[in-house]
């Protein structure tokens, strides 16, 4: 499958295989090895992370693919190349087996310990009630309603920061075209709500409790 067609909690923490001509062509080889391979390589063996705020696959090894066999090309410790979804999302890619992260543990605990959330976070994005209005290449933000007594609604993107039972927390990252009591990296509340039988996510102004769907996963 292409990575576009993929939900990103599928490759989240995952090696994944990135093959295609337009993927190898995209890396300068001497970025990923201290001695580039003599073979010619098919595709990268990744590992699928959020770097900051965005969805990104960093090069584990280069690839061989012969039949159904991958012949790897690790890639330097000392070197670090982050392909961010965006850039790939036309490539195919294959989740490969627990046996290939065995040979990877070391260098996958260097890019968790690098990339890792705080734990408030990272609880955001185990909500599957979240993930219709999640962006694909920058996972943590989603788009929320903001409604006001005499206001049309707007749709804002805001990123997620915490949830507490089922309020969300995260900061607003646009600029509201509408005076909601709100401006562009302010901290707001938000949460799940259904109008005419369809979940949103709806803006919670500070007077605002309870929501009417929860959140969990």
């Amino acid at each position: 499958m292409k990575v576009e067609e993929i939900f990103f909690r599928e490759m989240y923490r995952q090696i994944c295989l990135l093959s295609g001509a337009q993927v190898v062509a995209s890396v300068n080889l001497c970025d990923v090895f201290d001695f580039p391979p003599d073979e010619k390589l098919d595709g990268f063996l990744t590992y699928a992370t959020i770097d900051g705020e965005t969805f990104v696959f960093e090069i584990l090894a280069g690839a061989r693919l012969s039949a159904e066999r991958v012949k790897i090309f690790p890639a330097s410790y000392k070197k670090s190349v982050k392909l961010k979804r965006a850039q790939v999302d036309d490539a195919e890619l294959k989740i490969l087996t627990d046996e290939y992260s065995l040979a990877f543990r070391d260098r996958i605990q260097m890019i968790n310990d690098r990339t890792a959330a705080d734990s408030a976070r990272e609880q955001t994005r185990l909500i599957k009630t979240l993930d219709a209005f999640r962006h694909p290449h920058y996972p943590d933000d989603v788009v929320v309603y903001f409604f006001g007594a005499e206001h049309k609604p707007e749709l804002l993107w805001v990123r997620c920061a915490s949830v507490d039972e089922n309020i969300l927390t995260g900061e607003l990252l646009n600029e509201p075209r509408q005076n909601f009591g709100c401006t562009v990296g302010d901290t707001v509340k938000f949460g799940v709500a259904q109008i005419n039988a369809q979940n949103i996510l709806i803006h919670l102004p500070t007077e605002a409790t309870t929501c009417t769907s929860d959140t969990q996963s």
